[in-house]
């Protein structure tokens, strides 16, 4: 008797690794050191740079996403902090009432974000007294749309390890 060969689906038939065929929908950003975590839409892949700097004012460390637009860097979209600092400590100094959001409290450190309160100086119009939308309407809609509608979505996909 003759063995038989294993039968391959068709492609279309075959399971895929995903729910979704193609890419996936967002980027895993991991930091080993401060054990965390967080889940950034794919499209902030080719307006982000990425800074991180162990030199902050209270701060132990910050991980910066600068907005970038046609090769031009800009301010942050979104920083992620990381504090060695007791809760207490946090609400003495008066991070509660800060621009700075604590997303979470673990083995004496504290992790938080902010982002900014205004669009960059740098798309002011010629007399600096107000955004100069014709000029630079998209990216100004595509920093707006990053801080005000994803960055919600992000930190809700902050994890500790």
């Amino acid at each position: 008797m003759k063995p038989v060969a294993p039968t391959r689906k068709p492609a279309v038939q075959r399971k895929r690794s995903g729910p979704h065929a193609g890419p996936p929908r967002t980027l895993l950003y991991r930091n080993s050191k401060y054990g965390f975590s967080i889940r950034l839409p794919r499209r902030w892949k080719c307006y982000t740079v990425v800074r991180r700097s162990s030199r902050r004012d209270d701060a132990e460390y910050g991980v910066y996403f600068l907005f970038k637009y046609k090769g031009k860097i800009y301010e942050s979209a979104l920083t992620l902090l990381v504090y060695r600092m007791t809760l207490k400590q946090w609400r003495c100094r008066g991070y509660d009432d800060s621009p700075i959001t604590r997303l979470a409290v673990r083995n004496g450190r504290i992790y938080a974000f902010a982002v900014p309160g205004e669009l960059p100086e740098a798309f002011l119009n010629a007399k600096g007294d107000d955004y100069d939308y014709k000029r630079y309407g998209r990216p100004i809609r595509i920093l707006s749309r990053m801080v005000n509608d994803d960055v919600p979505r992000i930190v809700k996909t902050f994890k500790l390890r």
